[in-house]
């Protein structure tokens, strides 16, 4: 597992960078929930590369995040 978090680390560095408002390590965070989550749904037979795989469920964690802070608002 450590080996796919550093191999797959600046693909979810990256995707964060797309968010504003939202605290980076927060995002970060979740963007390796999305990774781990690709991990486990990805077939290798498939003629998809990993990282495009995975971008979509980093992206989907990230994207989730932000909505529920902005809905969020103070008292």
């Amino acid at each position: 597992m450590n080996e796919l978090l550093s191999s797959c680390d600046g693909l979810i560095k990256k995707i964060a960078q797309n968010f504003y408002n939202v605290d980076k390590d927060e995002l970060y965070h979740v963007g390796q929930i999305g990774l781990f989550k690709a991990y486990k749904h990805y077939k290798k037979d498939s003629n998809t590369k990993f990282s495009s795989f995975a971008y979509t469920y980093i992206f989907g964690e990230m994207y989730e995040l932000a909505r529920m802070k902005k809905s969020i608002s103070p008292p």
